[in-house]
């Protein structure tokens, strides 16, 4: 009697394994895609303001679509580091005396004043709205998923555990080449 218990116990896990390791499979496919799809859009995005110097509203709302359309839904952070060189001078009997060398400042700007300068309020023209960019600064974006993907979630059922890093997570960005505004 207890050799026919062990033997539907082992019908139903291997039934179960059978069924959730294809499963487990594709769903970690369907994660290497949209990572994927991802990691072209956030360079695309990212490259695109590089070399135009400029983000306008179409240009974002575009990015956000086109990575929602892979079913996850993402965090997206935008940052601007703002980069200005000034020359040093000392104070002489004569005036100034430049030194020979040169103070960088980097100012950090985060998503929400670009936000705020792209999408100010209903009374304004989107097509005049844009964040603009001076060469040498450095722009970057970064993504990662919200929430769990289905990959994550049969992993973790079938794991016993509960994973909190995003799958998803990707960086793109460097800096501003060119202004072309």
């Amino acid at each position: 009697m207890e050799n026919l218990w062990w033997k539907v116990f082992a019908l139903i896990l291997c039934a179960t394994l059978l069924f959730l390791a294809p499963l487990l499979n594709i769903l970690e496919r369907q994660d290497d895609i949209a990572y994927n799809v991802v990691f072209a859009e956030c360079n695309r995005f990212a490259d695109a303001c590089r070399d135009t110097g400029y983000i306008t509203p179409n240009m974002y709302q575009e990015f956000v679509e086109r990575i929602n359309s892979t079913g996850n839904t993402y965090e997206i952070k935008l940052f601007h580091i703002n980069r200005t060189v000034i020359p040093v001078y000392t104070q002489t009997e004569g005036g100034l005396t430049f030194t020979g060398e040169y103070e960088v400042s980097h100012i950090l700007i985060d998503e929400k004043e670009i936000l705020d300068t792209l999408f100010p309020g209903e009374d304004h023209l989107e097509e005049l709205n844009r964040y603009e960019f001076k060469m040498g600064d450095f722009f970057f974006v970064e993504v990662k998923n919200r929430g769990k993907t289905m990959a994550t979630a049969v992993r973790d059922m079938i794991l016993f555990s509960d994973t909190q890093t995003p799958s998803i997570f990707v960086r793109a960005g460097g800096m501003v080449r060119n202004e072309a505004y």
